[in-house]
């Protein structure tokens, strides 16, 4: 056994033979040494931005739009027939008009010899009359000079009295008749207008009931806007809503790009509509604007404007981004340990693109702006102040 030993020793294997016995005794060691237990991770914060809230009063508004209408428009119609003898200079398409200001002329010598006819027909009217007046005193006295009891009807004229007072009557209506028509010959616009267009001329014959023209009152517009019924109820307005004083109702801007700039016009909010629209569930406000003509640029017919309808006042309200609204009724807060709250709030109107509420919300809090999936009540937070200022 000794000889074994050395012979292993002194041979070539004997390296070999060491290395495996020290790669042999390494695992034993490794294998049955203690190994250090790992320690247990904690969840990282998760990065939010936020914005401090504050409590103001806050004027609700309702952004719509609507086409610019005529208050007023009517057909200029011919009241008397006959031939247009003279126009007015502003008797054309476009023409503006001052209200009850000659337009046009019809030939009138007929409407004259009428009238003097008519005047004919209540003097002789008249004079008969004063005659009838005069027999019928004489046959009273006549009767009480015999004292025979009283008189009948006939026998004092009365029938014949009548008939002489409607007799003058009906002339002096005829008389009136004439005379309105000769004023017809002469036709008006009742109010300050446009001429939207015109359809006769000078040498044209109109009978009765011919349409002259077109016309549109400038004196007022009416814009009709178009709201949900949500928005309804940020102007505290019912349906079929009528203002009882002039301009008591909700105020209104519009605006429009005339000529590439931006300008602006005042109305009030003067009726809503009784009825919802079936198709697209809307209810109509309806908007007046006095003078729109004598502003600069006017509030032409026909214009699309924006509008922005002055609502109801939030007291105490607060002003949040839309991406602080979850589910359109909670609202994330970071508490004081940076933690997550999950309060309930009540959405009360928009602006812009900002949701101004109420709810289990205190001023100086911490709201959550950015998405957060998956929250839960407690999550740890890291809070990162969004540099903005919501409360304009």
């Amino acid at each position: 056994m000794k000889r074994l030993f050395q012979y292993i020793i002194g041979s070539r294997i004997a390296p070999i033979l060491i290395i495996l016995i020290g790669s042999f005794f390494a695992f034993v060691i490794s294998v049955s040494s203690p190994k250090p237990q790992k320690g247990i991770e904690l969840p990282k914060p998760t990065p939010v931005f936020y914005e401090v809230i504050s409590k103001k009063d806050i004027k609700l508004k309702i952004l719509t739009n609507g086409e610019v209408r005529p208050l007023n428009e009517i057909n200029l119609i011919s009241q008397v027939s006959g031939q247009i003898v003279k126009a007015a200079n502003e008797f054309v398409d476009g023409g503006i008009i001052k209200a009850g200001s000659p337009l046009v002329w019809i030939d009138d010598r007929d409407y004259k010899l009428a009238v003097i006819s008519a005047e004919s027909r209540v003097a002789q009217a008249s004079k008969l009359l004063e005659r009838e007046i005069a027999e019928s005193e004489l046959a009273k006295n006549d009767w009480e000079e015999l004292g025979l009891g009283e008189a009948s009807p006939l026998t004092l004229r009365i029938p014949q009295l009548k008939e002489a007072e409607a007799a003058e009557k009906a002339a002096l209506a005829d008389l009136e008749k004439a005379k309105l028509n000769l004023e017809r010959t002469v036709v008006k616009l009742p109010f300050q207008g446009i001429i939207r267009q015109k359809k006769t001329g000078v040498g044209q014959f109109v009978g009765t009931g011919s349409i002259l023209a077109t016309a549109f009152s400038t004196e007022e517009v009416l814009i009709a806007l178009p709201l949900t019924d949500t928005e309804l109820s940020y102007l505290g307005l019912p349906l079929a809503y009528e203002e009882e004083k002039v301009f008591s109702g909700p105020k209104v801007n519009f605006y429009s790009l005339v000529s590439n700039k931006k300008s602006e016009w005042t109305g009030r909010i003067v009726r809503t509509s009784g009825s919802i629209d079936p198709l697209t569930r809307l209810v109509y406000v309806y908007a007046e604007v006095v003078n729109p003509y004598q502003q600069s640029p006017p509030l032409a017919i026909g214009m699309f404007v924006d509008a922005v309808i002055e609502g109801k006042t939030i007291r105490d309200g607060f002003l949040v981004p839309n991406s602080a609204i979850n589910n359109n009724s909670d609202i994330f807060i970071i508490n004081a340990s940076d933690s997550l709250e999950i309060r309930k709030i009540e959405v009360l109107g928009t602006e812009n693109d900002y949701v101004i509420i109420k709810g289990e919300i205190s001023e100086g809090e911490r709201v959550v702006v950015s998405p957060l999936n998956n929250a839960k009540a407690g999550m740890a937070l890291k809070p990162i102040l969004l540099n903005k200022d919501i409360n304009r």
